[in-house]
């Protein structure tokens, strides 16, 4: 059940326009677009490249505020890989820079990445706090994207802690700002969330509602890997409901799309659902014939995967 980690308020928005910068720092900004695209459509490895480009070229111009920028987003890619603990020392770094500069904009948002990374290594305490200061430095500047950001992950905190109202309320107060700004992407993401408690709290049909909802939304913006948790999750919520037929065609899209973008692990899990709700529903023929697709999909992943030295 994967929950919708916000990952900075510079991952829904282009950043404001600077007028008058240099060429470089033009480019360095340009960068930013590219990669933030390239990561909205799934594309990991290619977002990084794109990111560490930027970094590279903020450092040779010594464009401080360039760089801040660059080293969060090199971060938030690290930490969208599992490796927390390197993207806590860029965020550490850029916050410093943020300070340095006297740019309070700058310094929340890089809180608000430093506390994803902080929550993704298992320290939700440490998140909190650090979710917390930036929240009251963006709501003194009236940065509302970030705002927004930092709700939905101070809503994750906790939910992560088992206060299921509490998170409740501060998603829905993610939504609420996220409408008013019209930020699609992270009105699907704190839907999303909210579809998560009403699923722990037992409140299926209102799950699956939200589920159905945050899809819709993620296929208007094209967010690949959000189009499939959402298929993944209403998967899970119509197996729980006992709408087997329902719950094995949405593994299967969930199969699919996790299979499109690379991610294995994910697409193995919603095959193997299919394979036991075709069986469960007397489909032995269909299970049979989903049974050999993962063992041709397994062999496929074995095959491509790098030598051990």
């Amino acid at each position: 059940m994967a929950i919708v980690l916000m990952l900075g308020a510079g991952c829904a928005d282009s950043p404001p326009i600077e007028p008058s910068l240099p060429p470089l720092a033009a480019r360095v900004r340009d960068l930013h677009v590219q990669g933030q695209e390239l990561l909205d459509h799934g594309d990991l490895d290619r977002a990084r490249a794109v990111f560490d480009e930027a970094r590279q070229l903020a450092e040779s111009t010594d464009d401080r505020r360039g760089l801040v920028v660059a080293l969060n987003d090199v971060g938030m890619v690290l930490a969208l890989k599992g490796e927390a603990a390197k993207a806590g020392e860029l965020h550490r770094r850029a916050h410093g820079i943020a300070r340095a500069l006297d740019r309070p904009d700058l310094a929340a948002e890089s809180l608000s990445y430093l506390g994803a990374a902080v929550q993704q290594a298992g320290q939700p305490d440490q998140a909190r706090a650090l979710y917390e200061e930036a929240l009251e430095m963006a709501r003194r500047i009236g940065d509302r994207r970030n705002e927004a950001v930092l709700l939905n992950n101070l809503g994750l905190a906790q939910k992560q802690a088992g206060d299921l109202s509490k998170a409740q309320a501060y998603f829905q107060a993610a939504l609420a700002l996220n409408q008013e700004l019209d930020n699609r992407r992270a009105q699907a993401a704190n839907i999303a969330n909210l579809g998560l408690i009403a699923e722990q709290a037992g409140r299926l049909d209102e799950a699956w509602g939200r589920f159905f909802t945050a899809l819709q939304l993620d296929k208007i913006i094209e967010d690949r890997s959000a189009i499939a948790a959402d298929l993944a999750n209403l998967a899970r919520v119509a197996e729980r409901q006992n709408r087997k037929d329902v719950a094995m065609e949405y593994a299967q899209r969930a199969y699919s799309s996790y299979r499109a973008l690379g991610n294995a692990a994910r697409a193995l899990v919603e095959l193997q659902r299919a394979v036991a709700l075709s069986r469960q529903q007397g489909r032995e023929a269909e299970a049979l014939k989903l049974e050999m697709e993962a063992s041709t999909f397994k062999a496929s992943v074995i095959s491509t995967e790098p030598a051990k030295p």
